[in-house]
């Protein structure tokens, strides 16, 4: 099974991955030609302070993003000054990967 890749007017985002290291500290990678889609969303309107439950779904092509890389949950996200950290992840493949999906929930910023 062939599948076409992700069309590149779709790929003109970026992020930074943290990945801990065995030292304990957060390596950085920056991540570039991926598509985010940013959805804010509150909760608990009726408290005083209403939940920020935005989240991030970004698309990563495996031939054309890069650095070639693996995600995992709990992974964390740095986009546009706000942490996220990875929940879930999906990989879309036919012999070999093509690309993948994850979804990370706002946790700081």
């Amino acid at each position: 099974m062939n599948i076409m890749p992700i069309p590149d007017v779709l790929l003109g985002d970026s992020f930074t991955l943290l990945v801990p290291n065995a030292s304990g500290k957060w390596g950085e990678t920056v991540i570039s030609n991926v598509r985010v889609e940013r959805t804010v969303c509150i909760s608990d309107y009726s408290s005083q302070k209403a939940r920020d439950n935005t989240e991030l779904t970004v698309w990563y092509d495996c031939a054309k993003s890069s650095p070639k890389t693996d995600f995992t949950a709990g992974m964390k996200v740095r986009y546009h000054s706000e942490l996220y950290e990875i929940t879930e992840h999906k990989v879309y493949l036919a012999d070999s990967p093509h690309h993948c999906k994850f979804k990370a929930r706002k946790i700081g910023g």
